[in-house]
């Protein structure tokens, strides 16, 4: 089936803002107000398990390509929201510009490099690399859901890095260190940004939501305030009985509203890990 621009921002919208809520709810973290700055939370996964699948997630959200069929863009969510800011058939009066400020920064804080020095037991090397947080992000989200045996791309790009910052190793040697990594990164770097990327993907959610509630305003009807049914008055290009139903599902988000209040991280998750701060 082909649809439409209009038809593909919705779904496009539909399915990155269900991807938001798979990784920023309740059920993976919990907010604790920080002591001190009562205006402040502090994200704390309930285990290394819900750490690892908010990786996982992530990582799917912020680097996977999806099926352009669907949203026409040969990329990731972040590069479906991007384009969605450029078509933002849905705009009124200058609601799509939270979104388009919250996927920036996120992508600037993924494509971010940082020095950082990583002792490496199993290969006997303490590791100084500059490389950008998206990078760490592929090592632990693909090592958290994957087993050893697929994990030789990743283990490719492991050995890449490191000989490029003059380590010479063996990429067969690699999936030996692979819990290294995932000990350094998902056990520390990760939990000490995780506050941080929590906010920075719930402003993105928040920011659907402010770029589409005017829409859902102007197509929410109620039809008995007894029962609770409604209906919603669809756009005019949007004909077909599939994209009337993406519209439909896409607008029940939006009256569902995000899982987790606005919230700002805590500053203190906000400077640098313990692996960067080694002058």
């Amino acid at each position: 089936m082909t649809y439409s621009s209009v038809e593909r921002e919705i779904i496009g919208l539909c399915i990155c803002l269900e991807a938001i809520g798979d990784i920023a709810n309740h059920a993976l973290f919990t907010l604790r107000d920080v002591s001190g700055y009562p205006e402040e939370v502090e994200a704390l996964f309930h285990s290394h398990i819900h750490r690892d699948l908010f990786l996982i997630r992530l990582l799917d959200f912020a680097k996977e390509k999806g099926d352009t069929n669907l949203t026409g863009v040969p990329g990731s969510c972040i590069s479906v929201l991007k384009a969605i800011c450029e078509t933002k058939h849905f705009e009124i009066n200058g609601s799509v510009a939270e979104l388009k400020s919250a996927i920036e920064a996120l992508e600037a804080w993924l494509q971010h490099k940082q020095e950082i020095m990583l002792w490496l037991p199993t290969l006997e090397t303490e590791a100084k690399l500059f490389v950008s947080r998206l990078e760490f992000l592929s090592i632990v989200g693909n090592h958290s859901k994957h087993n050893l045996s697929r994990l030789t791309g990743v283990s490719r790009d492991i050995a890449k890095i490191l000989n490029d910052h003059g380590y010479k190793v063996l990429e067969e040697q690699i999936p030996l260190a692979l819990d290294d990594f995932r000990e350094h990164l998902s056990g520390n770097y990760f939990i000490y940004y995780g506050t941080w990327l929590c906010e920075l993907l719930n402003d993105i959610r928040w920011g659907m939501q402010s770029y589409l509630q005017p829409v859902f305003l102007r197509s929410y009807a109620v039809i008995s305030n007894d029962t609770g049914h409604c209906r919603y008055e669809y756009p005019p290009n949007i004909q077909t009985d599939i994209s009337r139903q993406w519209y439909r599902r896409l607008m029940n988000n939006v009256r569902t509203k995000p899982y987790l209040k606005r919230f700002k991280g805590s500053r203190h998750l906000k400077g640098e890990s313990s692996f960067e701060n080694n002058k």
